[in-house]
């Protein structure tokens, strides 16, 4: 198992002094088997295209009009589901503004010990997560959960996801690598270039399946008894 961890301060000695110590952790739990990922950041706005993907955040803004608490609060109302801890010196968060609901504060300097609980935490949110799928556009990264996604159709270099809430992502990948992310026994191949989610199935009719967003997803006869056999046994297993 691998975990997620973003480093978000806009001190430099001291966001060079917290890699050192996470980098030395992260060395020792190799050791256990345990895989370590961290980024480390100097503005609020390098880390927002990819927060989703971390199981921990740490976090000291003070150069900004923006400070470490406001940066937390966006990312909590953004959905972050990551652990977000406000270390801190120069700016005591909860002195300025009382305790939050899911931030927790450390007041600086930090210890290898703590980064080593900092660690544990950090698996711990991991284990509890809902697992979401990354999808990389040309200029964007989202994170989704499968069941976000209705289906799927290749278009040229990429693929155009249909999303839940009446939304729409474009993929920079192939069909292929695509669906090699996805649960086979929920999604289905309808064709080479398009995959629907089977929960998202309005109905079925003829060689074509109408989903949850009034789209109809077609597929070739020569396909038919596959394709069918294979949603009529996911519909039985899921009554």
């Amino acid at each position: 198992m691998a975990v997620f961890i973003a480093l978000l301060d806009d001190d430099p000695a001291d966001r060079k002094q917290s890699e050192r110590l996470l980098s030395r952790e992260r060395d020792e739990r190799v050791k256990k088997g345990e895989v370590i990922y961290y980024d480390s950041y100097g503005s609020e706005e390098a880390l927002l295209p990819s927060f989703m993907k971390y199981d921990l955040f740490l976090i000291d803004v003070t150069g900004t009009t923006r400070d470490g608490m406001m940066v937390a609060v966006d990312l909590k109302n953004r959905g972050a589901e990551g652990k977000i801890i406000l270390y801190y010196d120069k700016i005591d968060y909860r002195a300025k503004y009382g305790d939050e609901e899911g931030i927790s504060f450390m007041q600086k300097p930090l210890w290898q010990k703590d980064f080593s609980r900092l660690i544990d935490i950090a698996r711990e949110v991991h284990e509890n997560k809902t697992p979401r799928i990354e999808l990389r556009g040309d200029k964007d990264t989202i994170y989704v959960t499968k069941d976000e996604i209705i289906y799927a159709v290749e278009q040229g270099y990429y693929v155009a996801v249909a999303l839940t809430g009446n939304r729409s992502f474009h993929v920079l990948t192939d069909m292929v690598t695509f669906y090699g992310m996805l649960d086979p026994k929920e999604f289905a191949a309808t064709s080479r270039t398009s995959v629907i989610n089977m929960n998202h199935v309005v109905s079925s009719k003829g060689t074509s399946f109408k989903m949850a967003d009034g789209a109809v997803i077609k597929f070739s006869l020569l396909d038919k008894k596959a394709i069918t056999k294979k949603y009529e046994e996911f519909a039985k297993d899921k009554r």
